[in-house]
């Protein structure tokens, strides 16, 4: 499977970038791409966001979205999700981070499944950090790896 992180936000780079990075080393066929976008109106904003993120996503891929309106789901259940895409022949999956103001209608229609990190609201270098550690969780869980204990 290839993975694509997608996220909307300034690009920078500090202190927080380098556990993401540390993951993203331990993953084969991954990559990360990062849009800043900047209109006035908060609904331009969302829907420039939405095509940023919707045409980040490969074709014959799968969209996930992170939303903190998201389905909870265990390291497992994602890992069976990712598994069972694998198996039906999807080549790859997006997970898609939206904006400051969240994430619009458009891109929630559009999303193959929603998930969540709980109800709280992460901070974009922590929600790069945890997709990209739970990246690596899924993938050591379907080669049956012991780092998911």
């Amino acid at each position: 499977m290839k993975y694509r992180i997608s996220t909307i936000g300034k690009i920078k780079s500090n202190d927080e970038d380098l556990i993401t990075r540390k993951y993203l080393k331990r993953i084969k066929n991954i990559e990360l791409k990062q849009y800043e976008v900047k209109t006035k109106n908060k609904e331009k904003q969302l829907d420039k966001e939405a095509d940023k993120l919707i045409n980040s996503t490969p074709k014959n891929s799968k969209l996930i979205l992170l939303d903190e309106e998201g389905e909870n789901l265990s390291s497992s259940d994602l890992a069976k999700l990712i598994l069972n895409w694998s198996n039906n022949n999807i080549t790859s999956v997006n997970f898609a981070i939206g904006g400051a103001f969240g994430n619009g209608l458009k891109i929630k229609k559009t999303a193959d499944k929603i998930i969540a990190f709980g109800k709280l609201t992460w901070p974009h270098q922590m929600v790069k950090m945890m997709i990209a550690e739970q990246i690596y969780r899924i993938e050591t869980i379907i080669q049956g790896h012991p780092y998911h204990k």
